[in-house]
């Protein structure tokens, strides 16, 4: 028998309504839901977000909601607060997406190559994701945290055709096999503080980076924001031959550029992209509107319906029906056509 029956009716009563509210959420959810997806969601596919993105800066940048030049020096100063009602929900509604994404690391790729109006590289095996309107070719990296390794590469393949490629002395190529085969190849040269094998080192890693013009990284944040750093391929090589920034790969038998989290201190240029950040409260203020939305939409309901069209009101988002709502032009017109007293 169920626990229920042995509660007061108070208890009951306190149930019952919880189910009921509990029943209300889910439906005023499955309004909202219903109603934001005509504002056009932004997709989190990076080619689809790439282009969504991208549409959506390039009208606001000439509304002049928004001050950004599609530069990576711009980037790191992007505030999107100030956008058209419909993208201030888009934009909200697709980070909180892209924060919780399980493919984050293609997801920033795409929203990147939005923003800078970039190309996507299609080749996986690239060094490079994104080519810019320079010809610049940037590799995109995110982070979890400002305290989480950051894996440039892997530089196995390379690794061996600078070995393949040495004509210096025998007795060097012999202790580069050696070093080539530890844990940690590009740190026990550096650490060697030996001349020529600092030499080595600063020839492999520049061998590794030459397809490359910079490295974007983003350090996604919950309160809707990106920490952005930028490092050039000069700057990537310097850090590179500091000692302790390589740090090991995770698995064995890999040889990767994997950076300290020490490397944030000293990008090339740093900043962040603050989205508009929404309450649930504000989701549903806009979306579910109030009397005069209500009364735009049975009137555009009637219009429709005056020429064989059939829930017009309701095929429409609701900034427009918001914008509608505040024009008095807009009801006596209508009333006019519908022929209203």
């Amino acid at each position: 028998m169920s626990n229920l029956y042995y509660k007061t009716a108070e208890e009951k009563m306190m149930i019952l309504e919880l189910l009921l509210k509990e029943n209300e959420d889910k439906e005023l959810q499955r309004i909202m839901d219903r109603e934001f997806q005509k504002l056009k969601p932004i997709p989190l596919d990076m080619f689809a977000a790439q282009a969504a993105i991208s549409n959506i800066i390039q009208a606001e940048v000439s509304r002049g909601n928004v001050n950004y030049n599609r530069s990576i020096t711009g980037l790191m100063s992007l505030q999107l607060q100030n956008v058209t009602t419909r993208n201030k929900f888009r934009l909200d509604n697709y980070y909180k997406r892209f924060y919780k994404s399980r493919h984050r690391g293609f997801d920033f790729e795409g929203l990147i190559a939005g923003f800078l109006d970039a190309e996507i590289s299609e080749n996986k095996n690239s060094d490079y994701d994104i080519v810019l309107s320079t010809g610049e070719l940037i590799s995109c990296k995110t982070v979890r945290s400002s305290s989480e390794l950051v894996v440039l590469k892997s530089v196995k393949t390379k690794f061996k055709q600078y070995y393949d490629m040495y004509t210096g002395p025998e007795e060097y190529k012999k202790h580069l096999e050696v070093i080539l085969n530890s844990t940690n190849p590009i740190s026990e040269l550096v650490d060697s503080e030996i001349p020529d094998y600092l030499d080595i080192a600063e020839e492999i890693v520049d061998h590794a980076v030459s397809e490359i013009d910079g490295m974007l990284l983003g350090v996604p944040m919950q309160d809707n924001k990106i920490k952005m750093y930028y490092f050039n391929k000069e700057k990537l090589i310097e850090l590179a031959l500091t000692p302790d920034m390589i740090k090991a790969p995770k698995s064995a038998g890999s040889i990767q550029i994997r950076y300290s989290s020490k490397m944030l201190s000293n990008p090339t240029i740093s900043g962040e992209i603050e989205f508009p950040n929404l309450t649930n409260q504000e989701y549903k203020e806009f979306l579910l509107g109030d009397e005069s939305t209500k009364k735009v939409e049975d009137t555009l309901n009637s219009f429709g319906f005056k020429y064989g069209v059939r829930n017009l009101g309701r095929q429409l988002p609701q900034d427009i029906i918001k914008d509608l709502a505040k024009s008095e032009r807009f009801i006596t017109d209508m009333n006019f056509i519908l022929g209203k007293q």
